[in-house]
């Protein structure tokens, strides 16, 4: 009685906007589950007890949600933490499930920008000390290893951040149509590395290019 009603807006507002963007007919219900205590939530999620600091956790077309009122309330956000997983559950579909979690969370967070300036991720003094000089960025090609290697929480939220802004390089130097062919080409079964270069060009032209990007004076906070 207190959020619902907002969070069915949004939802609704999600379905119409992502489906539309990235091509997709829904064709099965999507449920979301919101549960006020993070026991309930990780019993659910993980059919164990764990999961603390995770908001959102989205299956497909079933999405669990730690309340607004819950373990983290005050310091996240519910509503870009919807967005996001929702944003899950249009490319997981698109895609069949067939790919990268660099990717499916790269796409997210950057969705989550497009919809609201204040939600995604943006450039910080510990991002760009990590880019410009412990030289932590990792090569488009692996960057799947971001995620499994990554040794501490600074390092897997920037995993987060680099492979959002591999999204928006994509999109920016690409398009829409190309980038919707990289996730065609992941549902046929394709390698993620494959589906870029049959999209995009070669990979080490592409890594090289972005890397530039990624360190020009207008992409690096002062």
């Amino acid at each position: 009685p207190v959020y619902g009603e907002e969070a069915l807006a949004l939802l609704r507002e999600a379905k119409s906007v992502l489906t539309a963007r990235y091509g997709l007919e829904l064709k099965k219900p999507v449920m979301v589950e919101f549960f006020g205590e993070q026991q309930d939530f990780a019993i659910r999620t993980f059919g164990s007890l764990g999961g603390q600091g995770l908001l959102g956790v989205c299956f497909g077309t079933v999405i669990t949600m730690n309340s607004p009122g819950g373990l983290a309330h005050g310091r996240n956000n519910w509503q870009s933490t919807l967005w996001h997983e929702f944003c899950h559950v249009v490319t997981l579909n698109l895609t069949q499930n067939k790919m990268p979690r660099w990717l499916s969370e790269g796409i997210s967070v950057h969705e989550e920008g497009l919809r609201n300036p204040a939600w995604g991720m943006t450039m910080d003094a510990r991002f760009r000390r990590m880019i410009l000089e412990d030289k932590d960025a990792t090569p488009i090609s692996q960057l799947s290893s971001a995620f499994l290697n990554a040794g501490d929480e600074d390092h897997l939220m920037f995993a987060y951040f680099q492979s959002s802004q591999v999204v928006a390089y994509l999109l920016e130097h690409f398009g829409m149509e190309r980038f919707q062919g990289i996730l065609r080409d992941l549902a046929r079964g394709r390698r993620i590395n494959d589906a870029i270069t049959a999209n995009t060009g070669p990979m080490d032209r592409l890594e090289a290019a972005f890397a530039k990007a990624a360190t020009q004076a207008d992409a690096i906070i002062t």
